[in-house]
């Protein structure tokens, strides 16, 4: 039996995990014992993980589920992870002295990690690392032992930093999931439907959020104004994948998809996903701060104008009480401080050197 290891206890982590352990894989979860109580607590207390929804379904029994990092990634030659944004430093650091050459590092979603967890190993490392293109699927932990995967898993888009490695990281991944090659990993991270849905739909739903921590974005929140603000946020989107030379993924037709409530059925698993709950969940927080902040930053080199990001990374700053631009994610922490076009830019990402 294939063993994998799944770093990551939110829904994403375990819900992954029971469905690989339903296929037929033996999974390894891994979660640091402070995060314990938002999902693991209620794992260990069923005895495991009872997945319903529209991928596979049964009763996962998890091989094991250890905060000892070393222990979950023991003999296994592909690590999976599913964090948060802001985790992915730590996790480089605690990694950096127990990965080897075979094992391949692949995060869903990636959120660019895949480079500073790379630069962090160091390049002439011989482990493998990658990301896909958003997460694996839109899933929830519903309950002690009870997740829900709204939608199916379906064959995704999967890249290395560098893209040199994209066959190893395809075959590594091909052994769990089907998958094919981007052309980078700014192809797949550019590409996420949160970078369009999530912020917009927030923001403009404060009101509702701040009343109601049940609220469904999906369910609650959509309308044909908030998907206007969506596609304009997509268009701009767009501008830059043009310039990158990189495929353009739409995510706003499925939002006008959901918005029909009373058709399309089969997305009402989708649509009853609970967040955000507060303006401060990671549909605003990561979102502003990683994937919002990093296409502004590369607009702004290649002379692309942003308004209506700009506009809402500055509310979800004012609401936070931060700087989301002046904080976040930009070029130069993902080493192309001195890059300013598409091609030096793609170079890099399939070098992972600067010229």
């Amino acid at each position: 039996m294939k063993k994998v290891a799944i770093l990551g206890g939110g829904g994403t982590g375990c819900c992954f995990a029971a469905a690989l352990t339903l296929r037929g894989f033996e999974v390894h979860l891994y979660e640091d014992k402070k995060y314990w109580n938002e999902h693991i607590d209620g794992i260990l207390k069923t005895g495991g993980i009872e997945v319903t929804g529209h991928d596979v379904t049964g009763f996962a029994r998890i091989a094991s589920i250890t905060d000892n990092l070393e222990e979950a990634i023991r003999d296994v030659d592909v690590i999976f992870v599913c964090m948060v944004a802001w985790r992915h430093l730590w996790l480089a650091e605690a990694l950096k002295p127990l990965v080897h050459e075979g094992q391949t590092i692949i995060l869903s979603a990636g959120n660019f990690g895949s480079i500073r967890i790379k630069q962090f190993l160091g390049m002439a490392s011989p482990v493998v690392v990658g990301e896909m293109l958003g997460n694996i699927f839109p899933c929830r932990m519903i309950g002690d032992g009870k997740a829900i995967i709204a939608f199916p898993y379906g064959p995704k888009t999967v890249a290395a930093f560098p893209a040199k490695d994209n066959d190893k990281v395809v075959a590594a991944m091909s052994q769990f999931l089907m998958c094919s090659a981007a052309k980078n990993v700014f192809e797949t991270a550019l590409n996420v439907p949160n970078l369009v849905n999530h912020l917009a739909g927030s923001i403009l739903n404060t009101c509702a959020i701040d009343r109601n921590p049940a609220f469904a974005l999906y369910q609650d929140g959509l309308s044909e104004h908030v998907i206007d603000v969506q596609v304009a946020v997509e268009n701009e989107k767009a501008q830059v994948i043009q310039a990158m030379g990189y495929m353009m993924v739409n995510h706003t037709g499925l939002c006008r998809q959901l918005v029909q409530y009373d058709k399309f059925p089969e997305k009402d698993a989708f649509r009853s996903l609970a967040g955000p709950d507060s303006m401060h969940h990671r549909y605003i927080t990561e979102d502003a701060s990683t994937g919002q902040s990093l296409i502004i930053d590369l607009a702004e080199r290649l002379g692309i104008e942003m308004p209506v990001m700009k506009a809402l990374v500055l509310l979800a700053s004012v609401i936070n009480k931060c700087d989301f631009r002046a904080d976040g994610l930009k070029l130069k922490d993902l080493g192309m401080g001195n890059l300013h076009t598409p091609e030096e830019i793609n170079e890099f990402l399939y070098t992972g050197c600067v010229k």
